[in-house]
Order: structure tokens, then C-alpha cells, then sequence
């Protein structure tokens, strides 16, 4: 039987973003930094822009370097894990890192209902987000009959 929640995306939306706030407490990211070891770092033309000036470089030099295109030409880094994860987990361009890793894990986004799919997909990568999502079960679960 398919149980429905009887709240509005505003209140589930509110519900993840103080489930995640109290999880991310718990969570020093340093101590993991999967995301940037394995995951695909989508950039965009601003991002190359930003991160090619922080680093003193030219955004066809940065892209040369460190950017490929894919067939649905979207572009992301060539390497996997992130080229600029350090050996300390942290980022060595945190104040200009990409969208893609300043929004990571999402769960900060509006309408969590649309995108719960990508988040429970991100729960084999990110600890916070297996956290939230543990965490989002026991409390949404249905009372008991």
C-alpha cells in the first residue's frame, strides 16, 4: 500500500532543510570528500571564468587543461577524482569552486519532492545525504495503526 504525505512542498521542503542542518553538524566533509573523488564535475562557462581567474590562468588555458565536452556538450573536468582536491580532502579552489560543488548535496533546494530521486541516488556517495535520508524515514514514517 502507497502511503501518501499529507504535506505541502513548502512544509516538506522545511522538514529537509532543518533535517539536513542538524546533520551536516555531525559531518565534517574533510573527513569523506567522496564527492570529489568520485563523482563527474559538471562546469559551466561562469565557472571556468571564475575558476581560470583565481587560478591566473585564461578560461581557454584553464579549459584546455582541465575541461572537457561531452557529447550532450556538457562540460565538466577531465579527471577523476577533481583535480583540485588536496591531499588534505579540502579544496585548493574552494572560493572559486563550481556551482555543481557549492550547491552539493542539494539539499538546501526547493522542492525536494521533484529531485528526491537525484538525493536518494546521492545517499552511495555522500554520508549527509544517507543521514538526511535515514533521518527523513524515521520522522515522515506513517503512525501506526
Amino acid at each position: 500500500m502507497k502511503t501518501r504525505l499529507n504535506l505541502s512542498n513548502a512544509e516538506l521542503d522545511a522538514i529537509v532543510e532543518e533535517t539536513t542542518d542538524t546533520v551536516w553538524k555531525q559531518i565534517d566533509c574533510t573527513t569523506c570528500a567522496n564527492c570529489c573523488r568520485t563523482l563527474q564535475i559538471v562546469v559551466d562557462d561562469k565557472d571556468i571564468s571564475r575558476l581560470s581567474a583565481h587560478l591566473g590562468t585564461t578560461p581557454s588555458e584553464f579549459s584546455r587543461r582541465y575541461v572537457q565536452i561531452g557529447k550532450d556538450k556538457t562540460k565538466y573536468f577531465t579527471k577523476i577524482p577533481c583535480p583540485f582536491l588536496g591531499e588534505d580532502n579540502r579544496c585548493t579552489v574552494y572560493e572559486a569552486r563550481p556551482q555543481a560543488c557549492s550547491g552539493y548535496p542539494y539539499l538546501h533546494w526547493k522542492g525536494f519532492r521533484t529531485h528526491s530521486l537525484m538525493m536518494l541516488d546521492g545517499c552511495s556517495t555522500c554520508p549527509i545525504v544517507f543521514n538526511v535520508w535515514q533521518a527523513l524515514k524515521q520522522r515522515l514514517q506513517p503512525p501506526k495503526r
